[in-house]
């Protein structure tokens, strides 16, 4: 397949002539919607990212209330639950109390707090990390899909680095630099021809739809 996409060497006695900025790369060729690997529309991509945000969710809950903080922080359920009520009757009494402060949750509170978000991000990075780097560039929810990230260097799954790298990228959107982090992933969604988002930028890969994978327009 290398060799399908090895720029030819100009012939012999032929002025070489300018290359049109307007014509569309190799890559663009292999990536595009009648092409041996045609890119993943937007929402089959957002359907199979809610399937994998819903397990790793629930997968880091259970982590998280049931072996993390009951040994790092005992109490963290019952003033989780005495702060919701707090906050519960703070809203209901806001109109006959508009003065009233929003009550705050106590110090041990907000460090458990901050190690479940620290566990919960790290299990994402984790899981898209593995998919990506070790299961040929996919996940649970992509596997439902039937999609798959590629890598643009070799056409074939990601490099256990370029992996690790999307991974995070795509964490890091979801919960450093949400929603202006997504917002700007979106965007590039639209300035290049392989409908690749930010972290597939980055990454240097593309999710394509294997249900019209056709390797033999390669041949």
């Amino acid at each position: 397949m290398s060799h399908f996409y090895t720029q030819p060497e100009p012939r012999p006695g032929l002025k070489e002539q300018p290359v049109n900025s307007s014509e569309r790369t190799l890559l663009d060729s292999v990536f595009s919607k009648n092409g041996p690997m045609p890119p993943t529309n937007i929402g089959l991509r957002a359907l199979a990212f809610i399937l994998d945000f819903i397990l790793v969710t629930a997968v880091g809950s259970v982590i998280i209330w049931k072996i993390a903080l009951p040994q790092s922080h005992p109490a963290a359920f019952s003033e989780l639950a005495q702060w919701s009520e707090a906050l519960i009757d703070w809203y209901a009494d806001k109109e006959n109390r508009p003065e009233a402060t929003l009550p705050d949750p106590s110090k041990s509170l907000r460090r458990a707090l901050a190690v479940a978000n620290e566990i919960q991000l790290l299990s994402f990075w984790i899981y898209f990390a593995i998919g990506e780097a070790f299961f040929a560039g996919s996940s649970l929810g992509k596997r439902i899909c039937r999609i798959r990230s590629v890598s643009t260097v070799n056409l074939s799954s990601p490099p256990i680095m370029a992996g690790v790298v999307r991974g995070g990228l795509k964490t890091l959107t979801i919960y450093l630099f949400f929603p202006l982090g997504l917002l700007a992933t979106l965007a590039t969604l639209f300035f290049n021809k392989r409908s690749q988002m930010g972290h597939d930028l980055m990454s240097r890969t593309v999710v394509i739809d294997e249900k019209y994978l056709d390797l033999t327009k390669t041949k």
